[in-house]
């Protein structure tokens, strides 16, 4: 499987991210034309037949400046993509994580750099409070690296599968799981960011406010004013269909002599070299993540 890239040139993150803090309702308007186009192909307008940037502009406008209203569903499905997300514990510290397949958890390399970490370490889903503050459905599982384990510090990710006994159904088919699809498009700066988290390895919490999208960096990585602490390390990062945009990395978007956001790092970048290292005949289990991915 071929993933190609398809990216424009990126203004410095300081400049990108100063102007959509100050005009965040009108920041798509700057974005790359490439960028634009795509977010507008996935929404339904046909945009082979948009000859120039400005109608382009102009059709987006009824899409981007829809009523800010959420369909009652929205919920729904905010509560299913959060139950695809785990509280990882290694030796030496928490971090989180999540199904991308049934049996496939993602976090970060800096959370599980090497399978030996991997071997020792669990995944806790459902690890969230009910009206009692209490955890009753928390269930933990051990992680399998050797059935499979891929991992790239210089992107920051873990892919390993979650350990299962014999005869017993994927954890996905109780918690679900979050498509890490390759299509660039899924979001324009100034539009919100939604993070679902173990921060300091508390139990799950959601970050759903004060949570714009500041800057796309690069081909790589997303800077978003959501709040993340430590532990919120391997975190899923959502546009506001709970489409997962980024794997949630470290806070360090720089504007000038101020921190203005956190970072992620872009899926479709991740799904790029997981395409280049699996190679033409990919394991089980990789195999289903690039099905489930798809083209750009």
């Amino acid at each position: 499987m071929t993933i190609i890239a398809n990216e424009p040139t990126f203004e410095p993150i300081s400049d990108r991210a100063r102007r959509v803090g100050a005009d965040p309702d009108d920041a798509w308007r700057d974005e790359p034309e490439p960028r634009k186009r795509a977010y507008a192909a996935r929404h339904g307008i046909d945009v082979a037949a948009v000859a120039s940037e400005a109608e382009l502009d102009r059709r987006l406008e009824s899409v981007v400046g829809a009523a800010d209203f959420l369909p009652g569903r929205w919920l729904r499905q905010g509560r299913a993509a959060a139950d695809a997300v785990a509280r990882i514990r290694t030796g030496s510290s928490l971090g989180s994580g999540f199904l991308v397949t049934p049996s496939l958890l993602m976090t970060n390399n800096h959370v599980l750099p090497d399978a030996a970490t991997a071997a020792v370490s669990t995944a806790t889903f459902r690890f969230e409070d009910d009206e009692d503050e209490q955890r009753p459905e928390a269930t933990r599982f051990g992680l399998d690296p050797q059935r499979c384990f891929v991992t790239d510090e210089a992107l920051d990710f873990t892919l390993v599968a979650v350990a299962q006994p014999p005869g017993a159904p994927a954890p996905g088919a109780t918690y679900g799981c979050i498509a890490a699809k390759a299509a660039t498009g899924k979001i324009l700066e100034g539009m919100p960011v939604n993070i679902v988290q173990h921060p300091q390895g508390r139990a799950k919490e959601i970050a759903v406010r004060h949570n714009l999208l500041l800057s796309v960096d690069d081909a790589t990585t997303l800077t978003y004013g959501t709040d993340t602490e430590p532990g919120s390390s391997g975190s899923p990062v959502f546009n506001d269909d709970w489409e997962l945009v980024a794997l949630h990395h470290a806070g360090g978007g720089d504007a000038p002599g101020r921190l203005v956001g956190n970072r992620g790092i872009r899926i479709s970048a991740i799904v790029r070299h997981v395409a280049a290292v699996a190679g033409p005949v990919p394991g089980e289990l990789l195999a289903e993540f690039l099905t489930i991915a798809g083209t750009p």
